[in-house]
């Protein structure tokens, strides 16, 4: 994992992001949570934008809940605009599992079940599979969110393929 954190880390950074390493939350050690904070006109005001890591060496699809929710809380606790979500500031938190032996079932999921939503916020899983250099996520559009997931699945492959 170290080798493909560095060169993430390397395109988080030059993409405008901050990286905070050896993140402790919740009983969890995440190697790297990435923040950038901005104001977006396209998202009515300031846009926080969380990228967190974890590895995993076998990953189910309620272990990922549980680390997409909490690498949500995270980013909730690490805002850097003091204004309420939905009030000229929003939260976009991408949970990314580095998976050595991510279930079958997982991946379907990820790929195909809208990402947790919440008010002026979404949770967006995101795996990556090393040995076959591969990312997973959500492919389609939802109703809710519709005019921000082709941007999300954008910047997933600008910053994490590779």
């Amino acid at each position: 994992m170290k080798d493909w954190l560095y060169n993430v880390r390397e395109r988080l950074t030059a993409a405008g992001f901050v990286p905070i390493e050896g993140v402790e939350f919740e009983g969890r050690r995440f190697p790297l949570v990435a923040r950038r904070t901005r104001f977006e006109i396209t998202k009515f005001g300031f846009s926080e934008n969380f990228f967190t890591f974890q590895e995993f060496d076998t990953l189910s699809v309620d272990d990922m809940k549980s680390f997409s929710a909490a690498a949500f809380r995270c980013a909730n606790k690490h805002r850097k605009v003091p204004l309420p979500r939905g009030l000229g500031e929003s939260v976009w938190s991408y949970a990314v599992a580095y998976a050595l032996n991510p279930d079958p079932r997982l991946l379907e999921f990820v790929r195909s079940e809208t990402p947790p939503k919440h008010w002026a916020a979404a949770e967006i899983p995101v795996v990556y599979e090393p040995a076959l250099r591969k990312l997973t996520f959500f492919e389609k559009t939802p109703l809710w969110g519709a005019a921000y997931y082709a941007g999300f699945r954008k910047q997933i492959q600008r910053v994490l393929a590779g």
